[in-house]
């Protein structure tokens, strides 16, 4: 609990700072990237009703990132806020570290900030999948399925016992049908409980 308490906002500084850079200079965000330019033009024609300005499209994912951040940090749907930011850092370790297109020094600058913003999107898939311990919804399905059948099995298991006793007292009046049957009805009794 402590750890997810100092790890989330730790996390979620690097998208804020990042995202308020964005709204505040996106200008300085576009000219450092000349690619980004490209990027954000092609993204532009293709997905409808999205802002052909790239000056607007960075202040929105910069104003998406700091939502996002600010939600992490906070705790407020965090495994939503990670997947979000997850999903937006993508295309920025594939924009801002091209290793495949650069050599020498730059290419050795660009290898490391792809493997280091690689491990902050590791970071964030770990706080997408984080349940705080806390089983995940397939699990409480399955959990729920399976007691559902326990329940319902034991519910025929005590009705058959109960139908057998009634039987055995009905053509037999002896001691042995009266336990059976005695055994029936408490066994009756724990399914009906067990149902509930």
């Amino acid at each position: 609990m402590f750890l997810r308490r100092v790890a989330r906002p730790l996390l979620a500084t690097a998208f804020i700072s990042d995202g308020w850079r964005a709204v505040a200079h996106p200008q300085d965000e576009i000219a450092a990237l000349p690619q980004a330019r490209q990027a954000l033009h092609a993204v532009g024609e293709r997905v409808p009703y999205m802002p052909d300005n790239p000056v607007l499209l960075v202040r929105a994912l910069g104003v998406v990132k700091i939502g996002a951040g600010a939600a992490l940090g906070l705790g407020l749907a965090p495994r939503v806020a990670a997947t979000v930011l997850a999903v937006l850092h993508v295309p920025t370790i594939a924009l801002t570290h091209p290793f495949w297109r650069s050599s020498g020094v730059q290419r050795r600058e660009d290898i490391a900030g792809f493997v280091r913003d690689g491990a902050v999107l590791g970071g964030l898939l770990l706080a997408a999948g984080d349940t705080a311990g806390k089983p995940s919804i397939s699990w409480r399905l399955d959990n729920a399925r399976s007691e559902a059948n326990k329940r319902k099995e034991a519910v025929a298991k005590a009705a058959a016992i109960a139908g057998a006793g009634r039987h055995l007292r009905l053509h037999r009046s002896s001691k042995p049908a009266q336990i059976i049957e005695d055994v029936a009805g408490k066994a009756a009794e724990k399914a009906a409980r067990l149902a509930a």
